[in-house]
């Protein structure tokens, strides 16, 4: 569990690097686009990582 809650929290990071990539903005304070990024970044990265660990 404290794996997910650290790969969430470095998800968040990812977040905004992929929503640059599409030319929006990433996290621009604590709002509600700025949660959704990092939501998106989260499930991301969590996603990556139980399909490496198999």
């Amino acid at each position: 569990m404290l794996t997910n809650i650290v790969i969430g929290i470095i998800g968040s990071f990812v977040g905004g690097f992929v929503y640059s990539l599409f030319g929006k903005t990433g996290v621009t304070g604590i709002n509600l686009r700025s949660i959704w990024v990092a939501l998106v970044g989260s499930c991301i990265l969590i996603w990556i990582s139980r399909k490496v660990k198999l």
